[in-house]
């Protein structure tokens, strides 16, 4: 399957957001216009690739991105009402900086 630029660049986006990966191939199917299992392989093919660079990733960048979902996902949970899964996101922020002072 060829992968445009822009697919890659946004399916990659949704993925380090966290987005559920049964979500990312319905957006896939809306975005582009993609049957389920087009949608499939694509997700499949970017999440190798991004699978990939974190098998080489270093314990502080590992860190870092971690915590940027986690913040991510706590301004959404809270726009959305969603309180109990925000603070559930700051606790784990709250545990991986104790890993990062370690």
């Amino acid at each position: 399957m060829k992968v445009t630029d822009e697919q890659d660049r946004l399916v990659r986006e949704w993925i380090e957001l966290g987005e559920p990966r049964m979500r990312t191939e319905m957006r896939c199917c809306d975005q582009w216009g993609l049957s389920l299992p087009q949608a499939q392989q694509l997700v499949a093919y970017v999440m190798r690739d991004v699978a990939g660079s974190l098998r080489n990733i270093e314990r502080p960048e590992f860190l870092a991105q971690q915590m940027t979902r986690l913040e991510a996902l706590a301004a959404k949970a809270q726009e959305s009402g969603h309180l109990g899964v925000a603070l559930g996101c700051y606790k784990e922020l709250h545990a991986l900086a104790k890993l990062h002072a370690t």
